[in-house]
């Protein structure tokens, strides 16, 4: 038989998807756990893309990109993404680069409580940002491994796929109650399925997921644990601390943008951020205050920092921020406006969807009243209806030098009143 250049590449391309398919079989069981291992690499970003709706690169998925069932959801995902794009990301980020900056506010940290497992807005607000610090309730969760499931199965993670995504794609935010569902089924479990969703449809490239400790993360300025010490609520002598609602847990998403050689960090905390939760974990108060100065997001944050019961977390937000954008969810306005900050409102101010009427803030509304500010472009925090709604807000705030001089940490004001004696002795 006469061999010829279409033979030679035929046999080529067969070797190939040999090679391909023995680095698939050893990488089945494998969560990402190094960068170096890029079989893992390769399979949890094509399953990310699988469950996007992108086109995936494994060879043990190719099977399933090609059944009707997946070929629906590509249509429906890219389809709402499509919306997405047009609708919010594009102009918010035009938005942002002149209302805000295309650089990250303060700091290379961005710091968003409650976020659940809301990349987007974080992203597309801070892409400079190189850690982004996010927590909430939901569990962590892992990739799922698709290599192990049926068809049947796949098409089941597909449909999960679509309800956990729905409402961060109609509304800008998911719900806490709709997630506690969504989030726990046998083949979705988690905000990392989610969180790698979103980071495939962004364009990113995920190089390690692994579990974080803030005991063995970045080591805690001893400022810092004195003022863990200082500000939490301590039970009297005997008494049993009462349980948090969640065990602290932590995972670490490190990624890059396409062929960006620079590398950023997504950290997610699956925590109880009361302070009877926090009361647990003195550490993970230690961990935000040595992120400080941070940018700041807080939206759709069910006006948790408005409660008593969130006093401890609400302390250390004010003072590790520098820059701090929110809707009317986040810290009081009346916080703010007392505490010095430089404040600049955008949008429009409305009274609370239910249940959170009673949340109304009247300063918030005579500020806007005085203000007057242009309507946002793009919809943000729970005032949203459909794309004509322009009851959308945003509040900025940004850290004064007075504030910086006052939030100083108890070691410096202690060494510069020990200055000051000095001086007054007429040393040096």
């Amino acid at each position: 038989m006469r061999i010829t250049t279409n033979h030679l590449h035929a046999v080529f391309r067969l070797a190939l998807c040999v090679a391909l398919a023995t680095v698939s079989n050893a990488v089945l069981s494998q969560s990402l756990r190094t960068d170096q291992d890029l079989g893992a690499q390769w399979r949890v970003n094509s399953t990310a893309r699988l469950m996007a709706g992108l086109a995936p690169w494994h060879p043990a998925h190719l099977e399933f990109a090609r059944t009707d069932a997946w070929k629906e959801h590509s249509a429906a995902m890219q389809r709402a993404w499509s919306e997405l794009s047009a609708n919010r990301v594009k102009p918010m980020s035009v938005w942002r680069d002149t209302a805000i900056s295309p650089a990250c506010p303060v700091g290379k940290t961005l710091l968003y409580p409650f976020s659940g497992p809301d990349f987007f807005n974080a992203y597309w607000l801070f892409p400079d940002c190189e850690t982004f610090v996010m927590f909430g309730l939901e569990h962590i969760g892992d990739v799922p491994n698709i290599e192990g499931m049926n068809e049947r199965q796949v098409t089941r993670l597909m449909t999960d796929v679509r309800a956990a995504t729905s409402d961060l794609f109609d509304r800008n935010y998911f719900i806490t109650e709709n997630m506690a569902r969504q989030l726990r089924t046998p083949q979705l479990g988690g905000v990392v399925p989610l969180l790698a969703i979103e980071m495939a449809i962004a364009g990113m490239d995920i190089l390690r997921i692994v579990p974080y400790d803030v005991g063995r993360g970045p080591a805690v300025p001893a400022a810092a644990a004195d003022a863990v010490s200082q500000n939490a609520d301590t039970p009297p002598e005997g008494a049993v601390r009462p349980r948090p609602l969640r065990q602290l847990k932590g995972v670490s998403i490190e990624f890059r943008a396409g062929e960006s050689a620079k590398l950023k960090r997504l950290i997610y905390f699956s925590v109880d951020a009361t302070d009877h939760g926090l009361a647990r974990y003195p550490q993970f108060v230690a961990f935000l205050r040595s992120l400080g100065p941070t940018t700041t997001l807080l939206k759709s944050a069910s006006y948790l920092l408005h409660s008593r019961n969130f006093r401890q977390l609400r302390k250390t937000v004010l003072d590790v921020s520098g820059y701090l954008v929110q809707d009317d969810s986040g810290v009081p306005y009346g916080m703010l406006a007392s505490g010095g900050w430089e404040i600049r409102l955008h949008g429009t101010y409305a009274v609370p969807i239910p249940p959170f009427q009673r949340a109304f803030q009247p300063a918030l509304a005579s500020a806007y009243k005085a203000q007057h500010p242009d309507p946002l472009p793009f919809s943000f925090g729970y005032n949203f209806h459909d794309q004509r709604d322009e009851r959308s807000h945003m509040i900025i705030g940004i850290r004064t030098h007075r504030q910086q001089t006052a939030a100083a940490t108890p070691e410096r004001q202690a060494s510069s009143r020990a200055k000051a004696k000095t001086r007054q002795r007429g040393g040096a």
